[in-house]
Protein backbone atom coordinates (compact mmCIF):
# COMPACT_ATOMS: atom_id res chain seq x y z
CA UNK A 1 0.00 0.00 0.00
CA UNK A 2 1.53 3.36 -0.96
CA UNK A 3 2.50 6.29 1.39
CA UNK A 4 -0.20 8.21 2.28
CA UNK A 5 -0.02 11.86 2.70
CA UNK A 6 -2.35 15.07 3.42
CA UNK A 7 -2.23 17.69 1.30
CA UNK A 8 -3.42 21.09 3.17
CA UNK A 9 -3.35 24.65 0.79
CA UNK A 10 -6.45 26.87 0.32
CA UNK A 11 -5.09 27.78 -3.53
CA UNK A 12 -6.96 25.33 -5.77
CA UNK A 13 -4.90 25.30 -8.69
CA UNK A 14 -1.47 24.72 -6.84
CA UNK A 15 -3.72 21.99 -4.67
CA UNK A 16 -4.74 19.66 -7.92
CA UNK A 17 -1.21 19.98 -9.02
CA UNK A 18 0.61 18.85 -6.54
CA UNK A 19 -1.79 15.98 -5.87
CA UNK A 20 -1.24 14.96 -9.37
CA UNK A 21 2.28 15.18 -8.72
CA UNK A 22 2.69 13.49 -5.69
CA UNK A 23 0.16 10.62 -6.85
CA UNK A 24 2.82 10.51 -10.11
CA UNK A 25 5.18 9.47 -7.91
CA UNK A 26 3.50 6.90 -5.88
CA UNK A 27 1.64 8.44 -3.33
CA UNK A 28 -1.99 8.13 -2.38
CA UNK A 29 -2.73 11.70 -1.45
CA UNK A 30 -5.40 13.45 0.80
CA UNK A 31 -6.35 16.64 0.07
CA UNK A 32 -7.84 19.81 2.59
CA UNK A 33 -8.30 23.53 1.06
CA UNK A 34 -8.39 24.70 5.09
CA UNK A 35 -7.45 23.81 8.59
CA UNK A 36 -10.52 22.63 10.16
CA UNK A 37 -11.17 20.15 6.79
CA UNK A 38 -7.36 19.02 7.67
CA UNK A 39 -7.77 18.61 11.14
CA UNK A 40 -11.24 16.26 10.59
CA UNK A 41 -9.73 14.16 7.98
CA UNK A 42 -6.29 14.06 9.80
CA UNK A 43 -8.27 12.92 12.68
CA UNK A 44 -10.44 10.32 10.51
CA UNK A 45 -7.33 8.41 8.81
CA UNK A 46 -3.73 7.77 9.38
CA UNK A 47 -0.96 9.70 7.39
CA UNK A 48 2.55 8.79 7.04
CA UNK A 49 3.02 12.91 6.32
CA UNK A 50 0.99 15.97 6.40
CA UNK A 51 1.96 18.94 4.19
CA UNK A 52 0.46 21.89 5.12
CA UNK A 53 0.53 25.59 3.41
CA UNK A 54 1.45 28.62 6.29
CA UNK A 55 -1.19 31.35 5.13
CA UNK A 56 -4.52 30.33 4.92
CA UNK A 57 -7.62 32.10 5.55
CA UNK A 58 -8.85 30.91 9.27
CA UNK A 59 -6.59 28.74 10.87
CA UNK A 60 -2.61 29.46 9.97
CA UNK A 61 -1.08 26.53 8.79
CA UNK A 62 1.44 26.60 12.43
CA UNK A 63 -1.55 26.05 14.52
CA UNK A 64 -3.37 23.42 12.52
CA UNK A 65 0.21 21.51 12.63
CA UNK A 66 0.33 21.92 16.41
CA UNK A 67 -2.79 20.27 16.76
CA UNK A 68 -1.99 17.64 14.25
CA UNK A 69 1.26 17.03 16.70
CA UNK A 70 -1.09 16.87 19.71
CA UNK A 71 -3.12 14.12 17.96
CA UNK A 72 -0.46 12.23 16.54
CA UNK A 73 2.95 13.23 17.91
CA UNK A 74 4.69 10.83 15.18
CA UNK A 75 3.29 12.30 11.90
CA UNK A 76 6.16 14.29 10.13
CA UNK A 77 5.06 17.83 9.69
CA UNK A 78 6.11 20.12 6.99
CA UNK A 79 4.73 23.42 6.75
CA UNK A 80 5.55 25.60 3.49
CA UNK A 81 4.92 29.18 1.93
CA UNK A 82 6.17 31.03 -0.55
CA UNK A 83 6.18 33.95 1.81
CA UNK A 84 8.09 33.11 4.57
CA UNK A 85 10.15 35.69 6.80
CA UNK A 86 13.08 33.45 8.39
CA UNK A 87 11.63 34.31 11.85
CA UNK A 88 8.53 32.15 11.00
CA UNK A 89 11.00 29.64 9.32
CA UNK A 90 12.91 29.39 13.08
CA UNK A 91 9.86 29.47 14.80
CA UNK A 92 8.70 26.16 12.38
CA UNK A 93 11.64 24.63 13.22
CA UNK A 94 11.60 25.40 16.52
CA UNK A 95 8.55 24.21 17.22
CA UNK A 96 9.27 20.87 15.93
CA UNK A 97 8.27 20.95 12.38
CA UNK A 98 10.28 21.29 9.10
CA UNK A 99 9.71 24.59 7.06
CA UNK A 100 10.28 25.12 3.51
CA UNK A 101 9.79 27.64 1.13
CA UNK A 102 8.56 27.48 -2.63
CA UNK A 103 10.62 29.86 -3.71
CA UNK A 104 13.65 29.04 -5.56
CA UNK A 105 15.45 31.76 -4.14
CA UNK A 106 14.95 31.44 -0.34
Amino acid sequence: MPETLLYVDDDARRREVMEERLRLVGYRVVTASNGDDALVKFEAEEFDLAIIDYYMPGMCGDLVAMKMKSQKPKVPVIIFSGTFTLSEMVVAFVDGFISASDEPDA
